[in-house]
């Protein structure tokens, strides 16, 4: 058997060839999973996930649906109070389908008052309780000022009403059930238990600054920090600062920055001559040496120990 022997010119030749197979082969490795990186990052980091949009519509029609039972229950409510029972199937029918013995006609009784003059019903709260179907249905609380007569004084009155909606149709599924009050709520203890002094220079930041905010459109700028979003309201006649309290120490040299919060009880007067009392918790800020409003605070600091405690239990 003869063997074929290559020139150097043709080993050459297939060992460049080889090479130049290698890198071309080394070059389109490193593309591919350069794409499949690039791939991941639009698929996982980047791309508009297709679940986005899908919660942000379910949030949106639940929303929708909560505000569409809750008003209508309310009016529903409304409907039941203040409809005289000679003309109750007559106006509930368009809420409700009555059983067939509430649409007996019946004779007219010789007095035939309302049952309760009321304020416009307000929702309370709006709870889910699952489906039928393809309706949705829900719990609804609806709260009201109701009275026997109109010079009467009001009591508060819940009443819960089962709603449905289907196709974006909602109904009550029956007359309302009166519900007992829900409770006072309960007390929070509040972080403030240094007062300030009349004197002290904290003292009379936040009492200016609150003279001026109610009674003035124009001034603050004396009170609050640079830039403040603080913006006086005016209309009151005065107003006299009752209280102020600190969460802390006013330092006697305080560094530049230094804050605490102080929470201040006023009573305003209007132009009536009446008077309403009102809470400023604020944020006070040391500015090159003057203490400056820099924040009327959302809510008042909670005490770190503090516990809810039942309304009406004794406070520490």
């Amino acid at each position: 058997m003869s063997t074929i022997t290559l020139s150097r010119t043709w080993q050459h030749r297939i060992n460049h060839g080889r090479g130049l197979a290698r890198r071309i082969g080394v070059a389109l490795l490193a593309f591919g999973a350069l794409m499949g990186f690039a791939a991941g990052i639009k698929v996982f980091l980047v791309a508009h996930h297709p679940d986005d949009t899908d919660v942000t519509a379910i949030a949106y029609r639940v929303n929708n649906q909560r505000d569409a039972v809750g008003k209508r229950a309310a009016t529903f409510v409304a409907a039941v109070l203040t409809t005289p029972e000679s003309r109750r199937a007559e106006v509930l029918q368009r809420f409700i389908t009555l059983p067939k013995a509430d649409t007996v006609a019946q004779a007219a009784p010789a007095a035939d008052p309302a049952p309760a003059v009321i304020d416009t019903p307000q929702v309370w709260s709006v709870m889910p309780a699952g489906n039928a179907g393809e309706a949705t249905l829900y719990s609804v609380i609806v709260t009201v000022e109701q009275r026997p007569y109109a010079s009467a004084p009001s009591t508060t009155a819940y009443y819960r009403v089962p709603m449905s909606i289907w196709h974006y149709q909602p109904r009550p599924m029956d007359m309302p059930t009166p519900m007992s009050d829900p409770g006072p709520g309960a007390d929070i203890t509040m972080r403030y238990d240094h007062a300030l002094s009349p004197t002290s220079p904290v003292y009379a930041v936040v009492a200016g600054f609150i003279n001026t905010y109610l009674t003035s459109t124009s001034g603050l700028d004396r009170y609050v920090v640079a830039d403040s979003w603080i913006k006086p309201i005016g209309g009151y006649q005065s107003a006299v600062i009752r209280t102020a309290v600190a969460d802390g120490e006013v330092p006697d040299q305080p560094a530049a920055g230094t804050r605490i919060h102080v929470r201040v009880t006023a009573t305003a007067q209007t132009s009536q001559f009446a008077t309403i009392p009102f809470t400023f918790p604020l944020t006070v800020e040391n500015s090159g040496g003057t203490w400056m409003i820099a924040d009327v605070d959302l809510a008042p600091l909670v005490a770190t120990d503090s516990d809810t405690k039942p309304a009406g239990s004794t406070q520490p």
